[in-house]
């Protein structure tokens, strides 16, 4: 597709301020860079992390929503490419797909990376039935989980028969391939029908264990350095994929939650909602699509937008959420053949307008303004360059201005020790030995107090959890009371999933206020030797701490518990006779489905928090104990010269 087509400019327009937001990252990498070259030796490790964020960053778009909302139909308007990936994936097979655009480190020789599930992933999944399967185990129902488990056993030997001694090289493994080939996608990422795959057909032949695909796409104009992640659908009926989905939203800062014209904001939805917007700078996008399957676009959209905004203001989510409308359709039909377009969709378009028209040029031109895609661009350039972009800046800002402190002080103590002598003895071996103190101090109080966090954490969401089988209970037994032991009893666990956002994300604001309090001890160490053992004054309000990381918002609450579930036989469950016996099963599924969820948040969120913030204290001890010695360093040997901190100020900072 070349890309000098006139109907491609629209795209760089589109991402003109995600460009200008990396030609400003580049310029900052070339200035670091040539600073490098002159800069003292002990600031070589924190200007290398510097270079080294700045080459790491690539901001990631999590696409999600319910089943065929056309995700992947939207997704393919967005990069002009209507036929790569498949846009009729079976909830079965599934696959989360990462779309690299112009990857700086694209593996050589590589456009296509799929990875598979591992043996003990692959067991689980038969073993248990997957999500579905364990829960319905956990809540009894033994028939209905050996039926959902022989059905995912009967596709697990499926798959090993079809796919014979290749089926073992390839559990944990990977395959890559050099070129972005469609069959080979459809082979990895696309519905396959058993019968055709029987009968010898190829498409979705790997599907079923792969677990990851990776395209690298290199085009003029799309943006470089920002990668779009195609999910699973959120309501996945088996839900074997369902916490793959959750942990690529929680690695993304960016969200666009797509919705069929059609289709309500599901209960899954609101969770995703919910949890994605629960911590500070989530940046979240709804992209009504399938509007070129209303009978009149422009009464319905308007209607549609009053009822998402008065369900987002009801679950209290609504501020800074953009909602954009178009047709992932008529954008594809744009980029390809406009006469194929579906007659029912050209009605459609034609209202929009108010006429049609014969003219295949002009219904171009209007399917493209109509799908609402450019607006998209535009979207996700803005949210990406004020939310990762502001956040990446900010941080590198930052770093850079300690290391620019740090090279002027050094410099001004070599220049002043030409006029007066050393202010002690103070020998390396002696400062190491300080320096290390410091160290241990300031990491055994961080480990200490964030101790005292984590402990409080784990009480808030045991008592969230007692608390809410408490209240549960107590309305059972209301309704009993009202009702009799007849009936279907249901419980929307929607106030525990809060309880336990709101718990997670204040022990997130304690973290990040111990990671403060431990750059301060730091300092505080820090200015004791270099006044009392190097004779150095600085003043401390001009040292910028570190920016602490982010942190994952805790997707792990929105996965589906049992108390989510009304299908048919989930709402046997909720029938109940005997009063005792009902309250002991309801109390004994809440706590079985809702533990392993506080063990997660725990182990996969909470934990990797604490590790990240430490790893942080501990960089900033290692340069500020690297400043120190290279103080004394600078009495024995003469750094004047090797670099101008003062010039370097200057072109940062501008």
């Amino acid at each position: 597709m070349p890309n000098t087509d006139s109907k491609f400019s629209q795209y760089q327009e589109g991402f003109r301020e995600l460009n200008a937001f990396w030609a400003k990252l580049d310029k900052l990498d070339a200035d670091v860079e040539a600073f490098a070259e002159t800069a003292l030796s002990f600031v070589d490790e924190p200007l290398d992390r510097v270079r080294e964020k700045i080459r790491a960053f690539e901001p990631s778009v999590s696409v999600i929503g319910q089943i065929k909302a056309g995700k992947s139909t939207l997704l393919n308007a967005i990069i002009g490419q209507p036929d790569l990936l498949p846009s009729d994936v079976n909830p079965w097979t599934s696959v989360i797909t990462g779309l690299h655009l112009n990857n700086r480190f694209r593996p050589v020789n590589t456009r296509a990376v799929f990875r598979f599930f591992d043996r003990h992933e692959w067991d689980r999944l038969a073993a248990t039935g997957g999500r579905l399967g364990e829960m319905a185990k956990r809540a009894g129902f033994d028939s209905e989980a050996d039926a959902v488990r022989s059905q995912v056993d009967q596709m697990r030997q499926t798959t090993e028969e079809r796919l014979g001694e290749e089926f073992e090289d390839l559990l944990g493994g990977s395959r890559t391939y050099p070129d972005l080939d469609k069959d080979v996608l459809d082979r990895y990422i696309c519905y396959g029908d058993p019968d055709d795959i029987a009968d010898g057909a190829r498409d979705g032949i790997y599907a079923d264990i792969t677990k990851f695909a990776d395209l690298y796409i290199d085009s003029d104009f799309l943006p470089k350095g920002l990668c779009l992640r195609d999910t699973p659908g959120v309501n996945d009926t088996f839900m074997m994929r369902e916490q793959i989905t959750l942990n690529a939203i929680s690695d993304s800062r960016v969200c666009v939650v797509v919705l069929s014209a059609h289709q309500a904001l599901s209960a899954m939805d609101l969770a995703i909602l919910r949890i994605i917007c629960s911590v500070d700078a989530r940046e979240v996008l709804i992209f009504v699509n399938r509007i070129d399957q209303l009978a009149q676009p422009q009464v319905e959209v308007e209607n549609i937008r009053k009822s998402v905004e008065k369900t987002l203001r009801r679950i209290g989510v609504g501020d800074g959420i953009e909602i954009l409308f178009g047709s992932g359709y008529w954008a594809n039909c744009a980029l390809g053949d406009p006469g194929s377009m579906r007659q029912p969709s050209r009605d459609a378009l034609a209202e929009f307008f108010g006429g049609d028209t014969d003219d295949p040029e002009l219904l171009r031109q209007r399917a493209m303004e109509a799908s609402g895609v450019f607006q998209l661009l535009r979207a996700i350039a803005n949210r990406v360059v004020e939310g990762p972009g502001a956040a990446i800046l900010n941080d590198l800002q930052k770093d850079l201005d300690t290391i620019i402190e740090m090279s002027e002080t050094v410099e001004s103590v070599a220049e002043q020790r030409m006029s007066a002598p050393p202010a002690s003895e103070m020998t390396q071996m002696m400062l190491s030995l300080k320096i290390a103190d410091v160290h241990d101090r300031v990491l055994k109080s961080f480990d200490e107090r964030v101790a005292g966090v984590r402990a409080h954490l784990v009480e808030r969401l045991d008592r969230a959890q007692d608390t809410f089988v408490e209240s549960a209970t107590e309305a059972l037994q209301s309704h009993i009371n009202a009702f009799s032991e007849a009936g279907t009893w249901t419980h929307d666990p929607t106030s525990l999933r809060m309880m336990m956002r709101t718990a997670y994300v204040s022990a997130c604001g304690r973290l990040r206020r111990e990671g403060e309090s431990a750059f301060d001890t730091v300092l505080d160490g820090v200015q004791e030797i270099l006044e009392t053992d190097l004779g150095v004054y600085r003043e401390g309000s001009s040292i910028e701490f570190p920016e602490q990381q982010q942190h994952k918002a805790p997707t792990i609450l929105a996965r589906t518990i049992a108390l989510d579930l009304q299908g048919r036989w989930w709402r046997k469950f909720w029938r109940f006779g005997r009063e005792h016996a009902a309250q002991k099963r309801y109390r004994a599924t809440i706590l079985a489905e809702t533990t392993p969820i506080i063990d997660g948040l725990m182990d996969d969120f909470f934990e990797p928090a604490v590790r990240n913030t430490r790893d942080i204290v501990e960089k900033f001890l290692i340069d500020q104990g690297a400043f120190c010695k290279a103080i004394l360093e600078s009495y024995e040997t003469d750094t004047t010269g090797k670099s101008d901190p003062d010039s370097m100020t200057k072109r940062l900072i501008a």
